[in-house]
């Protein structure tokens, strides 16, 4: 108390004298509560490092808890990769032995377009694009050949008189709407 007395006393009247007058009056709270704070047995530096490292604690667990989400997100889109391919595969497999047998064509080429949902319980294919050739058991003799430049492999103008039978066909062994299936043929 002689202190601050001494310092006020000695501080000219200002704006400083009221910022040193709030210094002195904090820290002599300080000095009255100490006796106190150690009867409790409080020491408040450690106190603040203790809650400094815990927030850094929880700051790294969320860390780690994202970085683990991330990477389980990442596993789950290959797994569905994985999948839709497989379920394209064993589409192609369904099909094609009737489709040999009863129509006489073969899946050349099979692409499926698949919706985006949140669940891979709820994926359903939106579009089908299936090239088909025809299938003959017996060799030709010789075939016409014919040599165009372009990257894309010539499809036929007009599709045969089945077109819609086979879809409905595809539809039916696949079980989706024909709207969806896009029959086109190749040219051998």
């Amino acid at each position: 108390m002689l202190l601050a007395m001494v310092v006020h006393l000695l501080l000219p009247p200002s704006q400083l004298k009221q910022y040193a007058r709030l210094v002195i009056g904090l820290l002599l709270i300080l000095v009255i509560l100490q006796p106190i704070l150690t009867l409790f047995k409080i020491d408040i530096p450690s106190m603040a490092e203790q809650l400094l490292t815990i927030d850094d604690q929880l700051s790294e667990e969320d860390q780690i808890e994202m970085q683990l989400d991330h990477q389980k997100n990442e596993i789950e889109q290959i797994q569905a990769a994985y999948i839709l391919e497989e379920m394209v595969v064993q589409m192609q497999y369904v099909a094609e032995e009737e489709l040999k047998d009863v129509y006489a064509y073969q899946i050349e080429d099979l692409q499926v377009t698949w919706n985006n949902p949140q669940r891979m319980e709820d994926y359903k294919p939106e579009s089908i694009a299936v090239v088909l050739t025809t299938h003959e058991e017996s060799t030709p003799m010789v075939n016409e050949v014919k040599i165009e430049i372009g990257d894309t492999p010539q499809q036929a103008e007009s599709a045969p008189d089945d077109h819609a039978e086979v879809r409905k066909f595809l539809a039916e062994k696949w079980g989706v709407e024909e709207a969806a299936i896009i029959l086109t043929w190749k040219e051998e």
